[in-house]
């Protein structure tokens, strides 16, 4: 059967009244929650150390680190590393004080040491007996004295002077060897001072450099906690910005898509109006024919009527058959156009048509050819003459038409003249030289505000 270590149960005034009682040894074990402690356990349940423990009859007590006890142990004697093993004699010094783990064989050997120390200073605390000098009284010195009488000599025992200086020798023997005990039990108390001192100083130091390397090993973790926490802080950030950069880039396509849908449909109505327009365009198409005289008559026809519907109007105002054509690019329509429709000759939405008459109405009288040819050689004089009149002595080439004498055309009966066509324009007036009739303008004002289109020169 595996022996148990016999831990005192009661506090730590009653173990040490124990011990001063019984003389025995007091042993008071520090243990916490650390490595070193679990370590340090395992050791003092070890058979050996329990036998020596057990066999020495000390009192050993076993504190928690942090506990109400320890704390009170630690106000006498300072606990600086945990665990800690504290050996302490009968006069209240501790004999030794173990930091820390130690191995079974090491600890057993202090152990030891220890036992064979409190030993020594119980043997030193021993009083030796006192030696006494007895004198004899008188009456037994009277009774004894013929006893003594009656002795032989060689039996007698030394004088009393010398017994007593034999005495006293002894005792000053007894009183050196006291003090030189003593004195070698101050110097012994002396070295366990100090070397208390200098484990207590181990201790402080070491407690010292275990809390650098705790508080270096602390800021190792505070680090990498920060370092982490950034991590995942830029990693947070930079998800952020790629949802909103996915985002802003979506809001940009729907953005764009809907522009563009709404553009789509912008330029669909558009060319839907634009396309509308010109149907409407395309039904009506406005013709103006320039007729040889001059002037020009304009009338709206729809798309789908023939050109001979124009030719029709022409001939019917000019009074003879004409033949209609385009001025750019040039083109004569013959007869087989006259049946076409204005859209597929591209006359349509407004053109600009030339009427000729297919046969001259002028009829030249006889003996006029001569005049003619001198007013054709006089025409540039005449012409010069009227302009530089006119910039002298004011007035207007109309009154030369009043002066000049009636051309063949005029002469001739009403029935037999074509009429000017009268239109809301004002007319031009005319100059005569001899036999020719000159237009002063030959455009009206509605060919002044003529515009270009693709499909003729001109568009009213």
């Amino acid at each position: 059967m595996s022996q148990k270590m016999n831990w005192f149960n009661g506090s730590i005034p009653e173990a040490i009244q124990r011990s001063k009682q019984q003389k025995v040894l007091f042993i008071v074990y520090v243990h916490g929650q650390n490595d070193m402690s679990t370590e340090m356990d395992k050791v003092w349940n070890d058979p050996e150390v329990i036998t020596l423990c057990n066999s020495s009859g000390s009192v050993a007590i076993k504190l928690a680190a942090n506990s109400e006890a320890c704390g009170h142990f630690s106000q006498i004697f300072p606990v600086v590393v945990v665990p800690s093993t504290y050996f302490i004699g009968v006069n209240g010094a501790p004999i030794e004080v173990t930091a820390g783990h130690k191995e079974k064989a090491e600890f057993v050997k202090v152990i030891q040491n220890v036992i064979k120390l409190h030993n020594d200073q119980l043997s030193a605390a021993q009083p030796s007996p006192p030696t006494a000098v007895v004198q004899p009284s008188t009456s037994t010195a009277q009774s004894t004295a013929p006893s003594t009488s009656t002795q032989p000599a060689e039996i007698e025992k030394p004088p009393l002077e010398e017994r007593v200086q034999k005495a006293k020798e002894k005792m000053e023997i007894k009183r050196e060897e006291k003090q030189k005990t003593e004195k070698e039990k101050v110097k012994e108390e002396e070295k366990e001072r100090r070397k208390l001192g200098k484990d207590l100083q181990k201790l402080k130091d070491f407690q010292k450099e275990r809390e650098l390397k705790d508080s270096a090993e602390q800021m190792r973790k505070e680090k990498a906690e920060e370092k982490r926490q950034r991590d995942k802080i830029r990693e947070q950030i930079a998800r952020d910005r790629e949802e909103r950069a996915a985002r802003f880039r979506k809001e940009t396509q729907e953005q764009k898509l809907a522009a563009e849908e709404k553009k789509q449909a912008q330029l669909s109505a558009r060319q839907k109006l634009t396309e509308e327009e010109e149907a409407k365009k395309m039904e009506m198409t406005r013709i103006q024919v320039r007729l040889p005289d001059g002037t020009s008559i304009s009338n709206t026809f729809p798309s789908s009527d023939i050109l001979r519907s124009v030719y029709t109007v022409v001939s019917g105002r000019i009074g003879a058959d004409v033949t209609l054509s385009t001025v750019y690019p040039k083109r004569i329509f013959t007869q087989e156009d006259m049946s076409q429709t204005l859209l597929s000759l591209n006359l349509v939405p407004s053109s600009v048509l030339i009427a000729v008459p297919r046969k001259s109405n002028v009829i030249s009288k006889p003996g006029n050819s001569g005049g003619g040819i001198l007013a054709f050689i006089l025409a540039p004089f005449l012409f010069l003459w009227n302009m530089i009149r006119v910039f002298l002595f004011g007035g207007s080439s109309q009154e030369k038409v009043e002066d000049t004498p009636p051309t063949s055309e005029e002469s001739q009966p009403s029935s037999q003249r074509r009429t000017r066509p009268q239109t809301a324009y004002q007319r031009r007036p005319i100059r005569s030289e001899g036999n020719v009739r000159r237009l002063t303008e030959m455009r009206d004002d509605d060919d002044e505000n003529a515009t270009w289109n693709g499909n003729s020169t001109q568009q009213m």
